[in-house]
């Protein structure tokens, strides 16, 4: 990181100087926003500030969805900047998704004046009780009282964002403070509370548990932060299969010799499951999405490895939980348990589900096949929500960590775009040379589709892959399921391809999977940013029976 420059040596500091201060010394340097007329002294900072990177984009809910991709590919945190009202607002979905993906995101809004707060009625932007609104979707949300606050302010966001339990933050300044004086100094984060760990009695109990069971089996989630070598060690010393959530998807990789999917994918995870008398979870938030409405049994004893004793949720019960940094824990139990021969032969499941996915001859697990091979081991897939997300969850395979992106927290449309743009971004700093591909549906994509112009106007290589079905597709599936007809699913949609060259970016468009698979390789390989619109008419994975559909929602 460049030298922070000493903004505190200067005679007198402003609020918008101790905000950019702040974040430097925090080890913030780049962020996502809008300028606004309540928050451009804060731009002049920024202007003034050559070690932060900033990135315009064209809505603030945009800038919370990249600031999100890009933590998910560089593992460090961004802020948003948004402004009174609207701005502020607008990035709730992102707030969602961070607070329950587990991902940390600050925001950094404005309030009005300072003087026309506590009175009613005119102001620009006036928003009742704003933080009230927002503090729900938050880890901390703080209002500036005073200048004077702002550092310590920042500190206290910092402790969340890098705790055992990170999430979005929010901190609003009534937007005058922005030039007020600043006198009291950057103080720094004080630590935080100490990690939590096992007692050596739990862990020995835990190791009881594991030696007791016959036919164990892992399950990997997004909550493993730290590189899972220890916990792919130990489910080689097991021999246990190792299942993945979505947001897991890529902790350990897909083509390791025990690995066999996301638990998003129900049949074959189903008939192990039923099999097995003992499951590991490490970091894995358990979600209805993954289980099929909670439908997915787990074996009658579980134990639970998590950051933090709240974070998996109460839905599925653990016969024992261990709360500390999941690597470690799962290193301690590497280190004491009996090494065994395999229960379950991962090859041959895998051989018999593949042919199976073949044999259905679906276009959908054939595009995923085929931009599989066209792809690095390191190149990043980000996802929106359509039908052919679904199937990636269930089937994509993900070989690095940090390479699968997908809006499990909040299930939003409208995600893909942006939070590709982030991971681009993260890209661009670091000088990787992975490829950047983002999948959408045509619903779903016009949520964010302006910000196909921060692609260009920053000359990010993000490629889109548009599937247009002109519907809501999966909505008009479940339709049709439980009300025989469809109904206000059918879209009239634009050119795509013209608006993407309307905005500077190279476009095609293909109509059959054989067009498709010979696309592919120019629309990758093109400098810059490029959409390709492939119009078709997808099966859900429900609907053809790759995915078991669920049988009813649990109470």
């Amino acid at each position: 990181m460049p030298p922070v420059p000493d903004i505190a040596a200067a005679r007198s500091m402003t609020g918008s100087q101790a905000v950019v201060e702040g974040l430097l010394r925090a080890g913030i340097n780049t962020g996502f926003g809008i300028p606004s007329i309540h928050n451009i002294g804060l731009y002049e900072a920024l202007r003034c500030a050559p070690a932060f990177r900033h990135w315009v984009v064209r809505h603030e809910q945009a800038a919370g969805f990249a600031a999100d991709g890009y933590f998910r590919r560089s593992g460090r945190a961004a802020v948003v900047f948004a402004s009174t009202g609207p701005g502020n607002l607008f990035t709730l979905v992102p707030l969602l998704e961070s607070l329950q993906a587990g991902t940390p995101l600050l925001v950094i809004g404005t309030n009005i004046a300072s003087h026309l707060m506590g009175k009613t009625g005119g102001a620009l932007h006036e928003t009742p009780q704003q933080v009230e609104i927002i503090r729900p979707l938050t880890r901390l949300a703080h209002r500036i009282n005073t200048p004077d606050e702002i550092h310590d302010a920042i500190a206290a966001a910092v402790l969340v964002l890098h705790g055992p339990t990170p999430g979005p933050v929010f901190i609003e300044i009534p937007h005058d403070f922005l030039a007020a004086p600043v006198a009291a100094p950057f103080r720094g984060s004080s630590a935080g509370p100490p990690p939590t760990s096992p007692s050596p009695g739990e862990i020995a109990a835990a190791v009881a548990l594991i030696d007791a069971s016959r036919k164990p089996v892992l399950l990997v989630g997004g909550g493993t932060k730290t590189p899972a070598t220890t916990v792919q060690r130990l489910a080689e010393i097991l021999q246990a299969p190792i299942f993945s959530t979505t947001s897991g998807k890529g902790v350990v990789a897909g083509d390791h010799p025990l690995a066999m999917g996301c638990i998003s994918r129900q049949g074959v995870v189903r008939e192990v499951l039923d099999q097995s008398d003992l499951l590991i979870s490490c970091g894995a938030r358990i979600t209805e999405f993954d289980t099929g409405r909670f439908q997915l049994r787990f074996p009658a004893q579980h134990l639970q490895i998590v950051g933090d004793a709240t974070y998996a949720g109460d839905r599925f019960s653990a016969t024992k939980q261990l709360v500390g940094d999941v690597g470690a824990v799962a290193g301690l139990l590497a280190a004491q348990a009996r090494p065994r021969t395999g229960w379950c032969d991962v090859a041959v499941l895998a051989a018999q589900e593949k042919s199976r996915l073949q044999g259905l001859a679906t276009d959908a697990y054939t595009a995923l096949e085929l931009l599989r091979s066209r792809l690095g081991r390191d190149d990043v897939v980000v996802n929106d929500q359509s039908i052919l997300n679904y199937w990636a969850s269930a089937f994509f395979p993900v070989l690095e960590p940090g390479t699968f992106l997908y809006p499990l927290g909040s299930g939003t449309l409208g995600y893909g775009l942006p939070a590709a743009i982030g991971a681009a971004c993260a890209a661009e700093q670091s000088g990787e040379k992975r490829k950047i591909v983002c999948i959408a549906g045509d619903g779903g994509f016009q949520y964010t589709m302006h910000e196909l112009a921060t692609l260009v106007q920053h000359k990010l290589p993000v490629k889109v892959l548009l599937v247009n079905d002109s519907a809501y597709g999966i909505i008009g599936f479940l339709q049709c399921t439980m009300f025989g007809q469809t109904h206000e699913v059918a879209l009239k949609n634009p050119d795509f391809c013209q608006v993407a060259q309307a905005y500077g970016v190279k476009a095609a468009c293909v109509t059959t999977l054989d067009h498709l698979h010979r696309q592919l390789p120019e629309w990758l390989e093109s400098p810059g940013p490029a959409l390709l619109e492939w119009r078709t008419q997808l099966k859900a994975p429900w609907e053809i029976g790759a995915i078991p559909p669920p049988t009813a929602q649990q109470k």
